[in-house]
């Protein structure tokens, strides 16, 4: 009862944001935690500076909650989104977000194991952002997960932007599983 309770209340919980991958194709164990923090540079433009929290919950075998909040200067971003496991190796996550304007978002990513400790994952993550103009911006998310214990990654990732809304972004970070 708990369970669908919880998958009540986080799949609600997508309508209030995403963006900024920083996750492979592999979704949360059901009942397992994740806890990350994301510096990351956004290189087009004037190089600002944003950091992220990220957080994580598995829901069901194959389906997982993330939620993320970063900050900058005096901008804010609140996101969610869900994540769902469909084919070995490759996963769909779809979400919102808010920075001053809404926004949803989709990312499809594929996972692919380089070493027994890393993963490389790539795909394309989309923005739909409802402002006084309605823009798409794409990014081709393109990292490494070095796995460097069972309980904690570090990710690397590069986003270079693809349309003209959508600005290159660089980030990495810690990720602990609990």
């Amino acid at each position: 009862m708990i369970r669908y309770f919880f998958t009540v209340i986080f799949s609600m919980s997508v309508l209030i944001g995403s963006s900024q991958v920083f996750n492979t194709a592999q979704t949360l164990k059901e009942g397992t935690f994740s806890f990350g923090i994301e510096p990351l540079l956004i290189a087009s433009g004037n190089g600002d500076f944003m950091l992220f929290g990220h957080a994580g919950y598995g829901l069901v075998q194959g389906v997982d909650l993330g939620l993320k909040a970063g900050v900058f200067g005096g901008s804010t971003y609140v996101g969610a989104d869900m994540e769902f496991a469909f084919v070995k190796n490759f996963s769909l996550s779809a979400g919102a977000h808010a920075t001053g304007i809404f926004g949803l978002d989709a990312t499809l990513i594929g996972s692919f194991p380089l070493a027994s400790n890393v993963i490389f994952y790539a795909g394309v993550d989309a923005d739909l952002n409802f402002g006084n103009d309605l823009t798409l911006p794409i990014w081709i998310p393109l990292g490494l997960e070095v796995q460097l214990n069972k309980s904690m990654a570090f990710l690397f990732e590069a986003l270079p932007g693809i349309t003209q809304s959508a600005p290159h972004l660089i980030g990495g970070g810690i990720v602990v599983y609990f």
